[in-house]
């Protein structure tokens, strides 16, 4: 598939792992943080990257933060 920003079919995949901090503006910023390994889909032509967090850790993410974030930057459908 091309890649969404330049259109290139230069892309790689790449493992990773990423820590996923407490949003901007939570309310207890010393909560702690999500750990998600999820495979990069990088573009090498632009640096456009994607990913998709494992079922697990997209829950994770609901639990910890869905409930409290502000209403303009939230979307819960998936976390119900």
């Amino acid at each position: 598939m091309p890649c969404k920003t330049c259109g290139s079919v230069n892309q790689k995949e790449f493992p990773s792992e990423i820590n996923i901090h407490p949003p901007r503006g939570w309310k207890e910023p010393d909560s702690s943080c999500v750990w998600a390994f999820p495979s990069l889909s990088i573009c090498l032509n632009c640096g456009f990257t994607e990913f998709t967090l494992e079922a697990r850790e997209q829950r994770s993410l609901c639990e910890s933060y869905s409930n409290d974030l502000p209403a303009q930057r939230t979307n819960t459908a998936e976390c119900d």
